[in-house]
């Protein structure tokens, strides 16, 4: 039924809203609400209108349309904002992903815009306290009053870490990542975001660097149709290839190693042993004819193809979609979205092997760049400052999304960097090194002591 605030509680209205608004919302992403409502909620919502972190969006290569992932709590963090008094307290447990997510940069400016701040509570790396895979946290706000001229309290943080608490205040202003709107906030204690603001400053963002934009990797759609198990290895010599579903086969030129994200160790890329369905061309686009087993195999698979998500722009049904991954003309560093720690990897020019789309590509300009980035991502200082900015994800991993590592400051010197931390890649491809060593080679790539560095490294992954 249509309810109002003003309408229903025309008395607390008339007197300027709420003195007190506490609850726990429902945690519920838009897309799962229908086409309606959503206009609904677009017209009313800023939150959901500017919810993109564009800073983050653009270094992401995406842009408003990260609205869709927004999550209904952001929605009510606003009403709360919007039906309580100036000077009333707000506190609401809702999830943690959005104080650090891409889409959550609208909910972000309403609170920064329209609330104090008076403290935040994270339980992302406490035992479960719900029988369900969240990350809760709570925030606390008063509505700001424009005729309170006190000065602006410090925010108290609460991080719960297994039975263990952690509390600090800071002030306001230490909390978002830089100073573009709805930046992601980062619960670091005073020491660890000194390290955390010394690599920012010592840097340039990766997006920004050589290395451009990272890239999502290729995405079928449909694995079962284009992903063929191990079939024997390099000594098998037959023309063809049995395919997973068993009644049919493919031509054996058409097949690529595949490398999933949960397969890539760090230092060297290792594909489990399956293989991709490779149905493009050199130059990326879809064959125009696939050879006749591999049509074959294909036609029997084209009824589920063409449910695909990304089916409307396929120009053949066997097409495979964000191809740019899979491009080996170059040298590329290859991620896992998601792990404890970033696992990166190199793949010389050359190597055919197709990321699929849980791994994230870096293209490097030569391998010894790629080599140097390498090292970065698999370092202590590098890992923690990553952990600080990524979302959380389920038993303490962490998203590595593009739009993070895109944020990663690389050192200023590049050229320097790559001269100290090329040879220390190359050589991990055989041993890998001692941490405490590669730390220190990245430190210095950065013009830092890596005691300035100790505190963020203990927080984030100790």
């Amino acid at each position: 039924l249509p309810f109002s605030f003003r309408v229903q509680f025309a008395d607390i209205a008339a007197r300027g809203g709420f003195d007190l608004i506490v609850g726990n919302p429902p945690w519920v992403r838009l897309h799962r609400i229908g086409p309606a409502a959503r206009a609904d909620l677009a017209a009313r919502f800023r939150s959901w209108r500017e919810a993109a972190w564009l800073d983050g969006a653009r270094a992401a290569r995406a842009g408003r349309g990260f609205a869709s992932q927004v999550d209904l709590a952001a929605l009510f963090v606003e009403r709360a904002v919007q039906v309580a008094r100036p000077g009333a307290a707000i506190s609401l447990l809702v999830p943690a992903k959005l104080w650090l997510s891409l889409s959550a940069g609208g909910v972000r400016r309403v609170l920064a815009d329209s609330c104090r701040l008076i403290a935040f509570e994270d339980w992302s790396d406490s035992p479960a306290l719900f029988d369900a895979v969240v990350y809760p946290s709570m925030v606390v706000a008063t509505r700001a009053d424009p005729h309170d001229g006190s000065p602006v309290p410090a925010v108290r943080r609460f991080v719960h870490r297994g039975a263990d608490a952690f509390e600090w205040d800071a002030p306001p202003g230490t909390l978002p990542l830089d100073a573009s709107p709805g930046a992601p906030w980062l619960l670091l204690p005073p020491g660890a975001r000194d390290g955390f603001d010394v690599l920012m400053a010592r840097g340039t963002p990766l997006a920004r660097s050589v290395f451009g934009r990272p890239v999502l990797g290729v995405k079928t759609g449909c694995n079962d149709a284009f992903i063929v198990p191990p079939v024997g290895g390099r000594a098998v010599r037959a023309r063809a290839v049995r395919t997973g579903d068993g009644d049919g086969r493919v031509e054996r030129e058409l097949l690529r190693p595949v490398l999933r994200g949960e397969d890539v160790r760090p230092w060297t890329g290792a594909p489990g042993g399956d293989a991709i369905v490779w149905t493009h061309g050199p130059g990326g686009a879809p064959l125009d004819r696939l050879p006749p087993l591999a049509a074959e195999h294909f036609a029997r698979w084209r009824a589920q193809l063409a449910r695909r998500t990304d089916a409307s722009r396929a120009r053949r049904h066997w097409m495979l979609f964000r191809t740019d991954a899979a491009d080996a003309s170059r040298a590329r560093v290859v991620w896992s979205d998601i792990s404890r720690v970033p696992r990166a990897a190199v793949l010389a020019p050359g190597d055919p092997t197709v990321p699929l789309n849980s791994c994230y590509v870096a293209f490097a300009p030569s391998v010894d760049d790629a080599h140097a980035l390498t090292a970065l991502l698999n370092s202590e200082p590098v890992a923690a400052w990553l952990c600080a900015l990524a979302e959380p994800a389920r038993g303490g991993y962490r998203r590595f999304l593009g739009w993070t590592i895109a944020r990663l400051p690389l050192p200023a010197d590049w050229t320097r960097a790559v001269a100290l931390l090329a040879p220390v890649g190359r050589d991990a491809t055989r041993a890998a090194p001692d941490p405490r060593a590669l730390a220190d080679t990245v430190a210095a790539a950065y013009g830092v002591d890596l005691r300035h560095l100790a505190p963020l490294i203990t927080w984030c992954l100790r």
